[in-house]
């Protein structure tokens, strides 16, 4: 009966060491996070859609452009976010895709 019980402890000690080891080999894994590339450009380095597509929105016409971003996600999608004045300390930020189309956030 010793040795059943014996025997018995081992093998949850061994079990216990075990699923210790275990975890601990996956809390040391490495994580590897893409970002993405932003890039301040000049407005009029914008690509001519974006440009039209800004020109011809007619809620957007006593809004300077004052900022413009380049985003390349980790996938290699190019979209532009693009700030104008709006007279407010918050500026109004609208993010197109190369072809001038608005993306809606």
């Amino acid at each position: 009966m010793k040795k059943v019980i014996l025997i018995f402890a081992v093998m949850v000690g061994g079990a216990a060491f075990a699923a210790a080891a275990i975890a601990d080999k996956v809390a040391r894994s490495v994580v590897i996070t893409l970002q993405e590339e932003k890039i301040q450009i000049k407005p009029d380095d914008l690509p001519t859609p974006v440009k039209q597509t800004i020109a011809g929105d007619e809620t957007l016409k006593d809004f300077p452009v004052s900022e413009a971003w380049q985003f390349k996600s980790a996938e290699g999608q190019i979209t532009y976010k693009v700030g104008f004045d709006n007279g407010t300390a918050d500026k109004l930020w609208k993010t197109y895709d190369p072809q001038g189309n608005e993306i809606k956030e």
